[in-house]
């Protein structure tokens, strides 16, 4: 049986791992399919009347989402998840009031 201290500890491990590990998958699938849109529209610019970089929109748009998933799942994962744990340590402190 963990004690409460020893499941703390081990629930902020493993949400920081977590985290982690998403934001890695979210940049490997970024790199997979923006890789691919540019080859694309380089073979379009090539091969047919497309002068434009379409390319760069979702370039640009999903890497803001990925930046934000990396200041908040990897820089700042610490940080949140200290904050959940207060947030539900304050609730079980209220249901142990309410029994």
């Amino acid at each position: 049986m963990l004690t409460a201290d020893e499941y703390r500890c081990a629930e902020f491990d493993y949400t920081l791992t977590e985290s982690r590990r998403g934001f890695k998958l979210h940049a490997a699938i970024y790199a997979i399919v923006m890789t691919g849109l540019i080859v694309l529209n380089t073979l379009l610019w090539v091969y047919s009347d497309v002068e434009f970089p379409w390319a760069v929109f979702p370039l640009v748009g999903w890497g803001i989402g990925l930046t934000f998933h990396y200041i908040y799942g990897y820089r700042r994962a610490s940080e949140e998840a200290r904050m959940r744990q207060q947030k539900v340590e304050k609730y079980a402190e209220r249901t142990k009031e309410l029994v």
